[in-house]
């Protein structure tokens, strides 16, 4: 099998961790500008899974980046395209993550975009049953 297209297993409970990831997906649509990009990568690492949510926005401040995954934390309402949110999106994704022994991780310039990074450990066993990502 091409490893382009090899499926990456991790053990989760799929609701919890599906979650996790539309929060993200929904964030990079949201705060894209028009004409924008999104890319979801999900890669086999050597500590286990990862998946990352990779934008063309317009970045986010360093001084943000410590509490983007508090409750009710809000950059800034005049950058997201649409309204409403309410600060929870990334605090849920951080303990639907956390929950599975994961982290959660964010990379941003300012004017060139984000990726929120998810890293779930390995499985234990090659023959445990897990969600594919």
């Amino acid at each position: 099998m091409d490893t382009l297209f090899a499926p990456v297993h991790a053990t989760a409970a799929r609701l919890v961790l599906r979650q996790a990831v539309i929060n993200l997906v929904d964030n990079a649509i949201k705060y894209s500008l028009e004409g924008g990009r999104v890319r979801v990568l999900v890669r086999n690492q050597p500590n286990g899974p990862t998946l990352e949510v990779i934008d063309t926005g317009p970045g986010i401040a360093a001084e943000h980046r410590e509490y983007l995954f508090d409750r009710f934390y809000r950059v800034d309402k005049a950058r997201s395209r649409e309204p409403g949110g309410t600060g929870l999106g990334l605090a849920i994704s951080r303990w639907a993550v956390e929950a599975h022994g994961g982290c959660i991780e964010v990379e941003s310039t300012e004017g060139a975009g984000s990726t929120f990074r998810i890293k779930l450990p390995r499985t234990q066993t090659r023959e445990a049953k897990g969600v594919a990502i």
